[in-house]
C-alpha cells in the first residue's frame, strides 16, 4: 500500500513532463536569413531556389493558418502592381533585397519618418473609433481599406493645400 502511492505520484509526474516536452512550441528562430533559407527549403517543390507563385500561395496560406487566418498586409492586387511598377526596377516581376529596401525606406519616408510601430495608444484608439464600424476592437479588412482611402485622400488634400502655398 505504501508503494502504491508514489509510484502513483511518479507515473503522474512522468505524464505531466511528457505532455509538457509534446505541446511546448518551438523555439523562436530569429535570424532572418536562416527563417528565409528555412521557407525556400520547405516551400520551393522544384527546387529552383526561387518560390513560384504556387509555391508563394503555398506558402501565405500557411502563414495565415498561423496567425489564425488573418493576413495582415491585405494588398490588392492593384496595389501589388502598382508597388511592382514603382519599385521594380530590373522588371523581373519581384522585389530584390535592394528593391524592398527602397520600399522601406519610401513607406517610412512616407510616413514623417517614423515606425508604424511609434503611433501613440491614442492615435490607434482614434483610429478604431472612427474605422471599426462593427464594433469588434479590431479593423476588418474592409475598415482597414477604408481607412488606408481617407488617408490617401487626407495625404492629398494637404499636397494640395502645400502646393497652393508655393
Amino acid at each position: 500500500m505504501t508503494f502504491t502511492r508514489p509510484l502513483c505520484m511518479l507515473t503522474c509526474i512522468t505524464l505531466i513532463s511528457c505532455a509538457a516536452t509534446i505541446f511546448a512550441a518551438p523555439s523562436e528562430n530569429n535570424d532572418q536569413a536562416a527563417r528565409k533559407a528555412d521557407m525556400l527549403k520547405k516551400f520551393d517543390k522544384d527546387g529552383d531556389g526561387k518560390l513560384s507563385d504556387a509555391e508563394k500561395t503555398a506558402l501565405r496560406a500557411e502563414m495565415q493558418n498561423r496567425q489564425g487566418g488573418k493576413d495582415r498586409r491585405q494588398w490588392t492586387p492593384e496595389q501589388r502592381a502598382e508597388m511592382l511598377k514603382k519599385f521594380d526596377k530590373d522588371g523581373d516581376g519581384t522585389l530584390s533585397d535592394a528593391e524592398k529596401t527602397t520600399l522601406r525606406a519610401d513607406m517610412q519616408k512616407r510616413r514623417g519618418g517614423r515606425d508604424r510601430s511609434q503611433r501613440t495608444p491614442e492615435q490607434r484608439a482614434e483610429t478604431l473609433k472612427k474605422f471599426d464600424k462593427d464594433g469588434n476592437g479590431e479593423l476588418s479588412v474592409d475598415e482597414r481599406n477604408a481607412a488606408r482611402e481617407a488617408m490617401k485622400a487626407s495625404r492629398s488634400e494637404g499636397e494640395k493645400r502645400q502646393g497652393k502655398k508655393n
